[in-house]
């Protein structure tokens, strides 16, 4: 290094500070190539104990230059404690490279540091919400902001998304995680109207459940949005059990199983249980058709299972080939909110595995099936027919939650096939720009669980302004 380099109070050459601030102004003008080139110089010049190495590593972070971020982020881990927000990006960044077990220690000291996020300003004369969510079986996933182009970190698995349903400027929303080693009581918050149990996957977070239970129990008199004790019957195998006698309703039969032993001894296993091919198998505990698979024949299965890790939880599901007259493959959607029914979307596809992107691929090029999808919002009752519309209710009635959605299709004879029935589906309005006609019921759902939120807060409450 040339004898002219001058160095702060630290050994650091004072180049790295003046980088690092030359990085952080690009990338508030939103000039994120020069902002990752003066980010990448400032790098170069920091030292092990650095103490800009936290503030850099993030800033990479944010700029997507991840090895770079974590080499930084574990060495100033080494130095003292990390702060809330950083622990979040080094957990995505050890999970991204296969180290769980490191990010599961840096989520644990995330939850010691954050057990609690609060309103930054909350308002005297509006109710005060508890969100409690679980990190048991969550992770931190690495998202990007579309207005500024920088990542950030998003907590992933086993929540409803609460973004489009709870209004923060109608109420003062206060999130908890829960965990065995983080109790949350009435004493470390303002008195709590209302509490909304945000775990959500049955199958996939049952000691999450158990976590929420141990909480609401500080909490006795404050009223639950969607209770522990009915959110775990929705498993897919209870689903199977409890909604597949219900008339008019079919939920194809769903046995779990584990994956110990030989591929061979768990597809005998399987076909003890009556199961066929063709069936589709899918870990326990996964959406949005991550995992799924259809196997036609024993010998594709065997070669599934053995392609699983050891100890796996995995569903299989009896397949029906419920294609439509029409050619495609359908797939509706409902919520129901405090017991009442609102429409969400009705996908058609031309493969039986449906999913959103189905709209692009299929929907955008094919009238028919976007007038189709509008008939269905505008007026469910008429297209589903009575007899459909009185099975969607009484699976309602015996899942009971204040809140959850069902994805189902319909028969040849209007019968009602479930595919899925829980309160982890997502309410959000990512295709509404697009297809502008589903808009207005999109938007109905988000009035209505505000007005159930509303409806439940304690009566000394001030209304939701």
């Amino acid at each position: 290094m040339p004898e002219s380099t001058e160095f702060n109070a630290n050994g650091v050459p004072a180049i790295a500070d003046a980088q690092l601030q030359l990085a952080i102004a690009y990338a508030d003008q939103g000039d994120l190539e020069s902002a990752k080139r003066h980010a990448q110089l400032a790098a170069a010049q920091a030292t092990p104990d650095w103490p800009n190495l936290e503030s850099l590593g993030v800033l990479l972070f944010q700029l997507s230059r991840f090895s770079a971020a974590r080499r930084l982020l574990t060495q100033a881990e080494q130095n003292g404690p990390l702060g809330s927000e950083t622990l979040k990006m080094l957990a995505a960044l050890y999970r991204r490279v296969g180290e769980t077990v490191k990010a599961r220690h840096c989520i644990a000291a995330w939850v010691q540091l954050d057990a609690i996020a609060a309103p930054s300003h909350p308002h005297p004369d509006r109710p005060n919400i508890l969100r409690l969510r679980s990190v048991e079986k969550s992770y931190f996933g690495i998202k990007t902001n579309r207005k500024t182009g920088l990542r950030y970190c998003w907590l992933k698995g086993g929540h409803f998304s609460s973004k489009n349903l709870i209004d923060r400027s109608r109420c003062n929303l206060y999130v908890g995680t829960v965990s065995s080693h983080t109790p949350i009581g009435p004493e470390a918050l303002p008195d709590v109207d209302l509490i909304v149990n945000g775990v959500s996957c049955a199958d996939l977070d049952p000691v999450g459940q158990n976590h929420v239970e141990a909480c609401l129990a500080n909490f006795p008199n404050v009223p639950v949005i969607n209770p522990p004790s009915q959110v775990r019957r929705t498993t897919r195998a209870e689903n199977a059990r409890r909604l597949g006698v219900l008339p008019h309703v079919i939920l194809p039969q769903a046995e779990l199983f584990q994956l110990e032993g030989s591929a061979a001894a768990i597809t005998n296993q399987m076909e003890a249980t009556g199961l066929s091919y063709p069936m589709i198998v899918r870990h326990r505990g996964t959406q949005t058709g991550k995992t799924v698979e259809k196997v036609d024949h024993r010998s594709a299965l065997v070669e599934w299972l053995a392609a699983q890790p050891p100890g796996t939880e995995f569903y299989a599901t009896a397949f029906i080939d419920c294609r439509w007259p029409d050619g495609h493959y359908h797939k509706s959607r409902v919520f129901f909110i405090d017991g009442e029914l609102f429409p969400v979307a009705s996908l058609a596809s031309d493969t039986w595995q449906i999913h959103s992107g189905d709209r692009y691929r299929i929907m955008s090029s094919t009238p028919s099936t976007q007038a189709d999808e509008q008939r269905f919002l505008n007026d469910p009752a008429a297209y589903l027919g009575p007899k459909a519309f009185d099975a969607l209710y009484a699976i309602y009635e015996t899942i009971g939650l204040n809140f959850f959605g069902i994805d189902f299709t319909l028969d040849a004879e209007g019968n009602v096939i479930v595919f899925e029935a829980n309160a982890a589906m997502r309410h959000n309005f990512d295709h509404a720009d697009n297809f502008p006609y589903t808009r207005p019921y999109l938007e109905n759902v988000s009035a209505a669980f505000a007005a159930m939120l509303e409806r439940r807060v304690t009566a000394t409450t001030s209304p939701i302004a």
